[in-house]
């Protein structure tokens, strides 16, 4: 019966029972023992997940460095006071300018003041009497000698041809003032009548009319008067209708020169034909 080969994978493992103690060296065992576990623990490392970048650098038995301690923080200075300080830095430079500006504006006021009050002062100056118009129209009215009983006004325009033409009556007028006067019986003097304007001026000729014995010339004692001049202009009657022209006047005065005018009456805005 001849042996047969037997199989490799299930011959018993019995390659090492013939070695000896002298055979065996330590030092290669350690060395193949060491590149064995080498393979085993770098697998292990790329499985296991790496610790937090917090655990590695706050290693507890790792001491803190000296430098990274914290330092104590110093103490902040009060707000207050650097606030102050600005504010008192700002007044200072701030002041020579305040003064500046209040010098100006001071300056500028006085300028004003003084520019109303030339302004004023020549108004005053240029502008017309403002002395009150005291009209005496209260009839009758008791003169020297005479009494005016009445006097009416009107506008009307002049005659310049026919039988009874407007004598002395300048060529520019338009509209002219005229009045009837009356007197009372009785009584010889000489009364002086004018026209003026709104602002007192005289308008034409004064008007000399003799009294005798309560009788004017005509023997009557009432009487037509008229203006020489007048409006030059027919229209300007629309703006004295509605008062925005000063009211014309009559006055009258007895006898002497430059005495007072015993009847100042306003010519109303009335138009009549002659």
């Amino acid at each position: 019966m001849q042996n047969q080969p037997t199989d490799p994978q299930n011959e018993p493992q019995n390659d090492f029972w013939d070695l000896g103690d002298d055979d065996l060296d330590l030092e290669e065992a350690k060395e193949f023992s060491q590149s064995k576990q080498q393979p085993t623990d770098s697998a292990s490392a790329r499985n296991t997940p790496a610790p937090p970048l917090e655990e590695i650098l706050n290693d507890p038995d790792d001491e803190p460095a000296p430098s990274q301690k914290p330092e104590p923080a110093a103490p902040s200075e009060p707000t207050s006071t650097a606030r102050r300080y600005r504010i008192k830095e700002t007044k200072q430079e701030a002041s020579p300018t305040n003064r500046n500006e209040k010098m100006i504006i001071g300056a500028l006021l006085a300028s004003l003041i003084c520019l109303a009050a030339w302004g004023i002062y020549t108004y005053l100056d240029a502008a017309p009497n403002g002395v009150l118009v005291e009209y005496k129209e209260e009839f009758p009215i008791q003169g020297e000698s005479i009494t005016i009983e009445s006097v009416e006004t009107w506008w009307r325009e002049p005659v310049r041809d026919g039988d009874d033409p407007d004598v002395g009556v300048v060529i520019e007028a338009r509209l002219i003032p005229c009045a009837s006067i009356k007197i009372g019986e009785g009584g010889s003097s000489t009364l002086q009548v004018s026209f003026r304007d709104g602002e007192d001026q005289l308008i034409g000729d004064i008007l000399n009319l003799s009294v005798s014995d309560g009788k004017f010339e005509n023997g009557s004692n009432e009487t037509l008067v008229y203006a020489t001049a007048g409006f030059t202009n027919p229209t300007t009657i629309n703006p004295y209708v509605n008062q925005d022209i000063a009211p014309w006047t009559l006055a009258i005065v007895e006898s002497a020169d430059g005495a007072e005018p015993i009847v100042k009456t306003r010519i109303e805005a009335n138009r009549k034909e002659k």
